[in-house]
Parts: structure tokens; C-alpha cells; sequence
């Protein structure tokens, strides 16, 4: 059911996966859509870097929070490092377009994990 599900991520993660294939796919062409979908997909990563801080916090109780906060900022750290290093050698390897492509699919897997394993905190009391 759709309302069991993490909307802040799901909707989120959805929007971004679409945006980022467009780009892969339509990367050639410059058009409306190719604009359009860099601006709703930077609009839509912004929001998702904001919740890092936010879903743990909300996800975990008081004697954990703190720590998991720590986890979550990490791992985004981690991922920002990573990525600094493989984008450019993603895109020297498989070419611009593929590597837009890929990185939708690693949204794609993000959206999955989100379904499977982020519990919605709304309507919850923080413990």
C-alpha cells in the first residue's frame, strides 16, 4: 500500500531516477526536455542531501540518534569521496551518456532500498 511506504524518499528517489534517465537518454538533443529534467533532478538532490541529517534522526531512538546521525553523515561523505574519484573514469570508460544512465540505475537501487527498509516517521512519536 502506497501510504505505508517512505514518501520523503520514494517520491524523491522516483523523480530523480526519471530526470537522470532523461538525461542519459536524451542527452544529444538540447531541448526543453533535456533543461527541464537537469533542473527537477538538481531540485530533487537537493532535497534528498537535506534529508541525510533529518530521516535517521527520526528513524532511530534518543540513545541512538546521535550516533546514527554520525552513520548517515558518513556514509554520505563516503559516497561524495567515491564519486569525485569514479565519475570522471566512469565517463572517460563508458562516455557521458552511460554513465547518466548508470548513475539513474544506482537511483533506481536507492529507491528499491528505500522501499524495502526506510519505515514512514510520520504521524510517529520520537522515542
Amino acid at each position: 500500500m502506497l501510504t505505508s511506504l517512505p514518501l520523503p524518499y520514494f517520491n524523491s528517489f522516483i523523480i530523480c531516477f526519471v530526470s537522470l534517465a532523461l538525461l542519459g537518454i536524451f542527452l544529444q538533443s538540447i531541448s526543453f526536455l533535456l533543461i527541464a529534467s537537469f533542473v527537477i533532478y538538481t531540485l530533487f538532490i537537493s532535497a534528498i542531501n537535506n534529508l541525510v541529517e533529518i530521516y535517521p534522526a527520526e528513524s532511530f531512538p534518543t540513545e541512538l540518534r546521535a550516533s546514527e546521525v554520525g552513520v548517515a553523515t558518513a556514509c554520505s561523505c563516503i559516497g561524495s569521496a567515491l564519486g569525485t574519484f569514479l565519475l570522471p573514469t566512469l565517463i572517460i570508460k563508458f562516455g557521458l551518456s552511460n554513465t547518466l544512465l548508470i548513475l539513474a540505475a544506482v537511483l533506481l537501487l536507492g529507491t528499491i532500498v528505500s522501499i524495502a527498509w526506510a519505515p514512514e516517521t510520520k504521524g510517529k512519536e520520537l522515542a
